[in-house]
Order: structure tokens, then C-alpha cells, then sequence
């Protein structure tokens, strides 16, 4: 394995599903719970007990959890740092990354324009310094419902408008999927893509087929979060491959989640794959999980069956399916193999 753990290292990558604050590492978590005098029983237990993990559900609450520990906009430079330093021990240059304003606005203490205005300059100040390019997706989230979703787009197109950045770069459709079916959200994908914006969605990851066809027949999504439960509907596996619509696949999560899946050996992106399906490798929520990228690569190669040959398609369809212009894919991956054929 230590052969296959350093082709693995070596390659340069890319990564288009990752949740920003569930790349926080312990140490910045316990920082924060000892900066706002978190009761002991709470701290002992907040990143140690995700073995209760079971469902989509479980892992959401969980998330909220971990996230109550930000209450002031400066917290968020220890999300900045701590993403970079993940790409950095896996090889990442390249990050398309989801931010959850949610639970923060709800919570009273940190307005959207104080968080991003945070993730904006503190990204933008680590690609200069460590060339690592972290672009951000914000989660409209379904947990909250409609209205709530049609004001994060609302602030979203106001931020953007209010200072031009290019960091953030689209709308996501997260949370909770049972009950919470992506035909809801129409409105807001459409107001989005009107403005501009890429769209990407979870779907198909706790809900049967049905809810990815919604989303790429009703949302337009240009790529589907998970998608796993497409293995169910030999015609939507024939558009997702006639369409190319990459499939953001996080093995470890859905194992852990165990809605269509509980061992890796089991898992659909072996058969996506051989079908010719876009089938892109990312960890979804590296501190939950416990799982990097590198190991997530690691993992379908041993527990699937993956060569390095393959790996390396993986590596280009995660290249491929980012929304970097043409020319900058090209020059990304004639670097990725000239890197991968000195090894």
C-alpha cells in the first residue's frame, strides 16, 4: 500500500464537494468552545462522538452542532485556515467548496456580509500566499425551507453586487432531502441561473431516484451532490451518462449515512463508472467522517478496485466537472500528468 499511498499523494487534485466547516480541525473547534466557555460536558464529547452518525439526519444535526461554535466574524479565519491546510496535506490546489450561512444568520450573532466578507479575504489572501484557490458555493440549504433559501439567493446577489468578487461563484442545494423535494426550490434555481450563477444540488443521496431527475430536469443543475441512489433507474444513468452530469460521489459519507450503502465494496461508483457515468472522488465532511481525500482514493482503489489508471480518469473528471474555464482545465491537467509521470 505505501506504493499506492504515494502515487496517490503525488497527484495534484481538485475538489467539488466539501462542506468548509466540516474541514475545521479539532484543535480550531476546541479553541472556539474554550473561547466561549463551552459547558465541559459538551466540549468532552463534540468531536469525539460522531460514531452516532446513522442517517443523512444525525450527520445535519451534528453539523449544526459544530457549527453554533462560530459567533463572531473573525472565527472564520480558523475555516480558512484549516481548509487550506487540508488541501495542502492532500495535494489539493483547486476547491469548490459549499459555505452554509443558515444556521449562523439564524442564530442573531454574524451578519452574511460579516461571514463571507471573512471567507472572501481569507481565501484570497491564502491563494497568494499558498497558491491553494478555494472558490464558494453557498448553500441556500433545504433544511430551512423555501423562504429561507429564496434570502440567502437574495443576500448572495447583494454581496456580490455589493463588492465584485469573483470568489463566490454559485448556489447549492443542501440539508435535509427527505420532505424537502428539490421541485421546492425551483424558483430560486431559476432566479439564480438568471443571474448568472452555476447551480449544483444534493440529490439522490437519501431519496430515490426521483429526486435526481427533479433536480436536473427542474433545478438545471449543472452537477448532482451524491446522486447514489441513480443505480435504481437504468434511464437516468443513461442521461446522467448521455449528459455527462458529473455525480459529486463521498464513498466514506454515504457508507456512514447508510441510506443506500454500508460497506465500500458495495458501493455504486464502480458501476457508474464501468457505465460511463461522470463519477467525480470528494469527502463531503472530512471531520465528521474522519476521511481525507487522499484516503478517500486510497479506499476505492482498495475496498473497489480501481487501478492507478482509473484513479487517474477520476482525477480528470473532478478536473473537468470544476467551473474553471476550458483553458484553465487544459493547463491544470498537462501539469497534473507531467507531475504524475515524474513519479
Amino acid at each position: 500500500m505505501g506504493g499506492l499511498q504515494q502515487f496517490i499523494a503525488s497527484i495534484p487534485k481538485t475538489e467539488i464537494h466539501l462542506h468548509i466547516e466540516m474541514c475545521v480541525s479539532s484543535a480550531s473547534y476546541e479553541a472556539l468552545m474554550d473561547k466561549y466557555d463551552i459547558p465541559h460536558d459538551e466540549k468532552s464529547s463534540a468531536l469525539t462522538d460522531f460514531s452516532k452518525i446513522v442517517s443523512l439526519q444525525s450527520m445535519i444535526e451534528s453539523f449544526f452542532f459544530v457549527q453554533s461554535f462560530f459567533r463572531e466574524p473573525v472565527d472564520f479565519q480558523l475555516v480558512v485556515d484549516d481548509v487550506v491546510a487540508y488541501a495542502q496535506r492532500n495535494n489539493i490546489y483547486y476547491i469548490e467548496a459549499f459555505a452554509s450561512p443558515s444556521m449562523v444568520l439564524n442564530r442573531g450573532l454574524i451578519g452574511f456580509d460579516e461571514m463571507f466578507d471573512t471567507l472572501v479575504a481569507g481565501f484570497e489572501r491564502a491563494q497568494k500566499k499558498s497558491g491553494v484557490d478555494v472558490r464558494i458555493i453557498v448553500d441556500v440549504s433545504r433544511s430551512f425551507g423555501l423562504k429561507n433559501a429564496q434570502k440567502n439567493l437574495e443576500l448572495t446577489q447583494a454581496y456580490l453586487k455589493r463588492t465584485g468578487t469573483d470568489r463566490i461563484i454559485g448556489i447549492g442545494l443542501g440539508g435535509q432531502e427527505i420532505g424537502n423535494p428539490c421541485s421546492d426550490y425551483e424558483p430560486v434555481f431559476a432566479k439564480a441561473r438568471k443571474a448568472g450563477l452555476h447551480v449544483v444540488a444534493h440529490a439522490g443521496e437519501e431519496v430515490g431516484p426521483e429526486s435526481v431527475w427533479e433536480a436536473i430536469d427542474l433545478l438545471k443543475a449543472e452537477r448532482i451532490g451524491h446522486g447514489i441512489s441513480s443505480i435504481q433507474d437504468d434511464a437516468l444513468m443513461e442521461r446522467l451518462k448521455a449528459e455527462q452530469t458529473a455525480l459529486e460521489i463521498c464513498p466514506t459519507s454515504n457508507i456512514i449515512t447508510k441510506q443506500y450503502v454500508s460497506k465500500l465494496a458495495d458501493h455504486p461508483i464502480r458501476a457508474f463508472f464501468d457505465r460511463g457515468l461522470n463519477v467525480t472522488v470528494n469527502t463531503d465532511d472530512p471531520i465528521l467522517f474522519s476521511i481525507e481525500l487522499n484516503k478517500e482514493y486510497e479506499n476505492v482503489a482498495s475496498s473497489i478496485g480501481f487501478s492507478r489508471d482509473e484513479l487517474m480518469v477520476l482525477v480528470s473528471n473532478s478536473l473537468m466537472s470544476t467551473f474553471l474555464s476550458d483553458d484553465a482545465k487544459q493547463a491544470h491537467w498537462s501539469r497534473v500528468q507531467k507531475t504524475v509521470g515524474k513519479v
